[in-house]
């Protein structure tokens, strides 16, 4: 019986000894050295190509006040349906939400060569199109005045209304009113 009751005693203080050691790793983790940091397992970079496969996380990303109802990839042409809700909403947030669009297409992004948004008001019945936004990476003003698209007002400004080559629907006068607005070119100057 006593030849028995070592080898058991021994296996038992082993158990338990393994035990203690498996309940005390996790305490291990809080007691690190200094100089050594967390390692990230998800490490978020930023896209520099738009691919079909990273659409949705880039879109993501910009975090626009705007739903998303239609976003489509092809041939360096980003399509965009931003959704409005019927009687919700400012245009002044929408152009917002289509600034940041067109920053993180030019500026951040390589290869988009064009950038159409059609903003879409979703009633019960139907879909109705609003307005639709039409920029490309040839434009010149991406080059010299892409900050002052956050200050620009283009359902009123007629020059940025044309270099974002806005268009408004019969729908979008139902809802606003006339398209009217103030240009900043120069007025020609009669001579006497």
């Amino acid at each position: 019986m006593m030849k028995s009751f070592k080898p058991l005693l021994t296996a038992c203080l082993a158990a338990f000894a393994v035990t203690l050691l498996w309940s005390a790793l996790p305490f291990a983790a809080w007691q690190k050295p200094p100089g050594h940091s967390e390692v990230a397992v998800f490490k978020a970079t930023p896209a520099l190509r738009l691919t079909n496969r990273n659409l949705v996380d880039v879109l993501i990303a910009v975090q626009l006040n705007e739903r998303l109802s239609n976003a489509q990839w092809s041939n360096g042409v980003l399509s965009i349906d931003m959704k409005v809700r019927p009687g919700v909403g400012r245009p002044s947030a929408w152009f917002s939400d289509i600034e940041k669009l067109v920053r993180v297409s030019f500026l951040q992004l390589e290869n988009v060569k064009r950038v159409l948004i059609r903003i879409v008001e979703e009633r019960p019945e139907s879909k109705v199109l609003l307005a639709a936004v039409d920029v490309r990476k040839s434009d010149s003003w991406l080059l010299h005045d892409m900050d002052a698209l956050a200050y620009a007002d283009p359902v009123h400004d007629v020059l940025w209304r044309e270099r974002l080559r806005v268009s408004f629907t019969s729908a979008w006068e139902e809802r606003f009113g006339q398209i009217s607005g103030f240009s900043v070119k120069p007025a020609s100057i009669s001579q006497f």
